[in-house]
């Protein structure tokens, strides 16, 4: 099984809430990132750095750097 992590990051680091939950989703099988933003490299690295982590899928876009719903919801539906 595959499960789709929500990456929280202030725009240069990823918060810990992530890593917490890239520890419990490992329980269930592959994990893949997601992240949303603008101006992502570091962020990015450092995710994709993570212990247990198959794959990171990132949104890098002057229209998510607010991470406004209306904007990222769609990256998930």
């Amino acid at each position: 099984m595959k499960t789709l992590v929500w990456v929280e990051h202030d725009g240069v680091a990823v918060k810990d809430a992530t890593l917490s939950a890239v520890t419990a989703a490992s329980q269930l099988g592959e994990v893949h990132l997601l992240i949303a933003g603008h101006g992502l490299g570091d962020v990015a690295a450092a995710a994709a750095a993570i212990a247990g982590v198959g794959k990171v899928h990132v949104a890098d876009d002057a229209a998510y750097a607010h991470a406004l719903a209306e904007n990222v919801a769609p990256l998930v539906a």
